[in-house]
C-alpha cells in the first residue's frame, strides 16, 4: 500500500471514529427561539439535536450544558427567564455531569447543569430524580 491509499484509508477511518463517539446535544436559546422555552415544557420533535464536533455546533465539545438564568422577582411571577442549551467543551466548576445553583455577580439566579451521559441529555427541565437515586442509594450502602 503506497502511502496516498495509506492517508485516504486514515482519514476515512478518523471519519467514521468522531460520528461514532461524538455527542449530539439541543442547541437554542429561548430569547431567540420560541420552541426553545425558558418556561414550561421542552418538546424534543420541535428542536433537532447537534452534533458537537459538527459545523452547526456553536460551541464545540464533548458535553451538554444547559443554562437558565431567571431575574430574583420570577419568585412573583413578575421578572423573567432565559434558558440556553447547547454543547461544552469545560464546565465552570470542573465536573461533566451535574447542576450547579448560584447567584451571579449582577444578583441573577443561574442554574448550570452538564451532562455527558446520552444524545439530548440537556433537554430536561430539571435533570431527572431517577439519574441520581443510584448516587443516593450508594452513599447510604456506603454509611450505614
Amino acid at each position: 500500500m503506497n502511502s496516498q491509499n495509506f492517508m485516504l484509508y486514515v482519514s476515512c477511518l478518523l471519519s467514521l471514529t468522531h460520528k461514532v463517539f461524538s455527542l449530539q446535544c439541543y442547541q437554542c436559546d429561548s430569547s431567540e427561539d420560541q420552541f426553545c422555552p425558558a418556561f414550561g415544557f421542552f418538546d424534543e420533535t420541535k428542536n433537532a439535536l447537534v452534533d458537537c464536533y459538527g459545523l452547526e455546533s456553536a460551541t464545540p465539545g464533548h458535553m451538554c450544558v444547559k443554562i437558565s438564568k431567571s431575574s430574583p422577582d420570577t419568585l412573583y411571577a413578575k421578572g423573567w427567564k432565559t434558558t440556553i442549551r447547547r454543547c461544552a467543551s469545560r464546565s465552570d466548576f470542573s465536573v461533566s455531569w451535574g447542576c450547579r445553583y448560584y447567584i451571579d455577580e449582577v444578583g441573577l439566579y443561574v442554574e448550570t447543569c452538564y451532562c455527558s451521559d446520552k444524545d439530548g441529555c440537556n433537554s430536561a427541565n430539571r435533570f431527572n430524580v431517577f439519574n441520581i437515586l443510584p448516587l443516593v442509594l450508594l452513599s447510604k450502602m456506603f454509611f450505614l
